[in-house]
C-alpha cells in the first residue's frame, strides 16, 4: 500500500511532487499560515469528497477559528477536529468552553476537546484513540509544531512526539500535513525534522509574494523539483512559477467575486472600503479588466466570510478534458441509518448538465445487511457488480449477484441488500435523471 500515489487536492503541488505517496508525513515550514489554506483546503476536500476520513490537531487556533476559515471542508461528517486549544493555550476560557454547548453541538464534523493539553502522555492518548478509530488512508493535519513547543515547554518534547508520531503514521498508510512556523525554531530542530520526514516544504513570503521551495522530497528530488517557485492564485487554481515568472499569470476570478458578495448583500463600495481599494478597482476585477495582488485577494476571502481556496476554487475554469479525475468524486450522505453499513461516491460532476443519467460507486461492507434500498430516489436503474458478491432480497425471493453480474430495476426496488463475503462489495450504479 505504502507508495501508492494520491493528490494533494492542489494539481500544480500534484505536478511539482508527482502526487503524495500513501505514507507520506509533509512539514511545511512556513512564515505565514494565510497562503497555506488553500493547501490544507485542497488535503481535506480530497478526503471528503472521497468519502475517506481527516482529523485536524489543532493546538495553535480553537476550532470555532478552523471552521470559520476552512469551514466547507473541515465542517463534514468524515472530519474530527481534535482541540488541544481550548484548554491549552485558551486556558479554559469560557469564550472556547461554551462553544461545546452549542456551536460544536451543531457541527457536522466531531471536535474532540483534550482535557490536559499541556501533558504529552494525555495528549497521546487522546489522538491514539482517534487513530484506532479512523480507517486507513485518513488525513491529518498538525497544526501546529510550534504550537506544541509553547505548550510543552521547549523543543525536546516535541522533536519526541514527531519522532514516535511520523512512523506511526506511516503504518496507519496515512497522509499528514505538520505546520511549522520557519523562524520559531533552532536549525538543530528543523534539521531533525527534515530528516525524519518524507516531505519537506518551504513557504515563505518574499516583497509580499508567497515562494514555495521543496526542502525535502524523498525519492522524488530533481533540479527542477528543488527550483524554489512563486506561488499564484489564477483561473485555474493555484499555480507555482518559476523564479523568472514563466507561466500564465492571470486572477481571474471577477464572476466568482461578484456572485459571493451579491450574496452576502455587500456593495462594491462596502468590500472596497474594507479591504482598502477603491470602489473602481472592484468594478474592474469583477469585469475581469485587471488582477488583484494576492495579499489583496487574501483580506477579499477575509470580508466575504470564505477562504482563499474557496474563492479561487468557485473560478476553476471547467476542464475540456473528458475524463472525471476520482478525487473529483464526492461522498453522498445517506444518513445514519445505515452509516458505516454502505458508502456511496457520486462519480458524475454536478456540472454533468439536465437530462442523461447520474453515476455512482456504491461500496457495501463485509458482512452488512441493509433493510431496504440504499437510494430511494424513482426512475430506472442500473448496477454492475465489480468485486464481491451480494444478495437482493425481493418480495418473493433473493437472487445472489457475483462480480461482474448486472441487476437492473425498474418498478419494483430491494427490500434487502447483504454481503455475506469477508471483503466489500462493489457496484457502479446508474440512475436516470
Amino acid at each position: 500500500m505504502q507508495g501508492k500515489r494520491i493528490s494533494s487536492g492542489v494539481r500544480a503541488l500534484d505536478r511539482l511532487l508527482g502526487g503524495l505517496r500513501v505514507g507520506d508525513n509533509v512539514v511545511w515550514h512556513m512564515d505565514s499560515a494565510v497562503f497555506l489554506e488553500a493547501f490544507l483546503g485542497g488535503l481535506l476536500k480530497v478526503a471528503t469528497r472521497r468519502g475517506e476520513g481527516a482529523v485536524f490537531v489543532t493546538v495553535n487556533s480553537p476550532p470555532k477559528t478552523i471552521l470559520g476559515r476552512l469551514k466547507s471542508v473541515v465542517d463534514h461528517p468524515n472530519v474530527t477536529v481534535i482541540d488541544g486549544f481550548t484548554w491549552g493555550k485558551g486556558e479554559g476560557a469560557e469564550l472556547f468552553t461554551d462553544c461545546y454547548e452549542e456551536l460544536y453541538a451543531n457541527c457536522k464534523c466531531r471536535v474532540v476537546p483534550v482535557p490536559e493539553p499541556e501533558k504529552v502522555e494525555a495528549f497521546l492518548r487522546v489522538l491514539n484513540e482517534i487513530e484506532e478509530q479512523m480507517p486507513p488512508g485518513t488525513r491529518y493535519i498538525f497544526d501546529s509544531l510550534t504550537g506544541m513547543v509553547h505548550l510543552w515547554g521547549t523543543e525536546e518534547p516535541v522533536l519526541g512526539f514527531f519522532t514516535r508520531q511520523c512512523p506511526r503514521l506511516y503504518e496507519l498508510q496515512t497522509v499528514a500535513y505538520w505546520i511549522l512556523e520557519r523562524g520559531a525554531h533552532t536549525n538543530r530542530f528543523r534539521a531533525e525534522i527534515n530528516h525524519i520526514t518524507q516531505v519537506a516544504l518551504e513557504l515563505v513570503i518574499k516583497e509580499g509574494n508567497p515562494v514555495l521551495k521543496v526542502l525535502k522530497a524523498q525519492g522524488r528530488e530533481s533540479s527542477s523539483t528543488l527550483r524554489p517557485k512563486n506561488l499564484v492564485f489564477t483561473g485555474k487554481g493555484v499555480q507555482l512559477l518559476d523564479e523568472n515568472g514563466k507561466g500564465g499569470l492571470e486572477f481571474l476570478i471577477g464572476p466568482r467575486l461578484r456572485s459571493i458578495r451579491q450574496r452576502r448583500g455587500i456593495s462594491q463600495v462596502e468590500l472596497a472600503k474594507s479591504i482598502g481599494v477603491s470602489p473602481s478597482t472592484i468594478s474592474q476585477v469583477e469585469a475581469q479588466q485587471i488582477i488583484l495582488s494576492l495579499p489583496v485577494l487574501v483580506r477579499a476571502a477575509r470580508a466575504l466570510g470564505v477562504s482563499v481556496d474557496e474563492l479561487v476554487g468557485g473560478a476553476m475554469a471547467e476542464s475540456h478534458s473528458p475524463i472525471i479525475a476520482r478525487d473529483q468524486y464526492q461522498a453522498v450522505n445517506l444518513g445514519r441509518a445505515i452509516e458505516g453499513l454502505v458508502s456511496v461516491l457520486k462519480i458524475t460532476p454536478p456540472t454533468a448538465g439536465p437530462g442523461g443519467f447520474e453515476a455512482y460507486e456504491v461500496t457495501i461492507q463485509p458482512q452488512a445487511r441493509l433493510g431496504g434500498h440504499f437510494f430511494n430516489q424513482k426512475g430506472a436503474e442500473l448496477g454492475y457488480l465489480m468485486e464481491g458478491e451480494l444478495l437482493v432480497e425481493f418480495r418473493e425471493r433473493k437472487f445472489l449477484m457475483e462480480r461482474g453480474d448486472s441487476i437492473r430495476l425498474l418498478e419494483e426496488l430491494p427490500r434487502g441488500w447483504e454481503n455475506p463475503k469477508e471483503t466489500p462489495a462493489r457496484l457502479i450504479w446508474i440512475m436516470g435523471k
